[in-house]
C-alpha cells in the first residue's frame, strides 16, 4: 500500500497528465502504482478519474447524477462489446456517477481478474473517458438531443 499522501500527489500527475495529453507519462505513473501499490491503491485512482468524470458529467448534463440511475445509451454497449477496455470505462464511470459502490467495486476485480496488463488497459481507457468527458464539458452543456454518456 501506497501512502495516502504519496498516492494522493501520483493521483494528482496522472490526472494532469492525462488532461494535458501525455497518456504516455500518465501510464508511466500508474505502473508506480500498480508497482509499488496495491488493488485498494488502484481502484483509488479509478475512484478519483472517475469523481473527475462525475464533475465533467455534471457540467455537460446538469441532472447527470441526480436521476437515481444514469443510464448508458443503448447502443452505447453494443458499439464497445468488441473493445472491453473502452466498455470497462463507460461502465466504471456509470457506475461511480450513479454512486454504485458494488457496481464500481465489481467491474475493477473483474479488470483485476483478467490480469495485469488488461487491468492496465482499462484504467488507462478509463483515463481517455475522462479525458474526452472533459474536453467537451470544457465547450459548455450538451444539448438535449445528445443525450448519454458519450463513448
Amino acid at each position: 500500500m501506497i501512502a495516502p499522501e504519496y498516492l494522493e500527489h501520483l493521483v494528482g500527475q496522472i490526472l494532469h497528465h492525462t488532461l494535458q495529453d501525455r497518456p504516455a507519462v500518465a501510464s508511466v505513473l500508474l505502473d508506480v502504482v500498480s508497482d509499488n501499490g496495491d488493488s485498494a491503491d488502484l481502484y483509488g485512482v479509478c475512484c478519483a478519474v472517475a469523481d473527475t468524470g462525475r464533475v465533467a458529467m455534471q457540467a455537460l448534463y446538469p441532472l447527470a447524477g441526480s436521476d437515481p440511475e444514469w443510464q448508458l445509451p443503448p447502443d452505447a454497449v453494443d458499439r464497445l462489446v468488441g473493445d472491453p477496455h473502452r466498455l470497462f470505462a463507460v461502465r466504471f464511470q456509470t457506475a461511480y456517477l450513479n454512486r454504485d459502490h458494488a457496481m464500481t467495486t465489481a467491474l475493477f476485480q473483474a479488470a483485476e481478474a483478467a490480469g495485469p496488463e488488461d487491468r492496465t488497459e482499462s484504467i488507462c481507457a478509463l483515463l481517455a473517458h475522462v479525458r474526452v468527458l472533459t474536453l467537451r464539458a470544457e465547450q459548455g452543456p450538451a444539448t438535449p438531443d445528445s443525450g448519454g454518456v458519450p463513448a
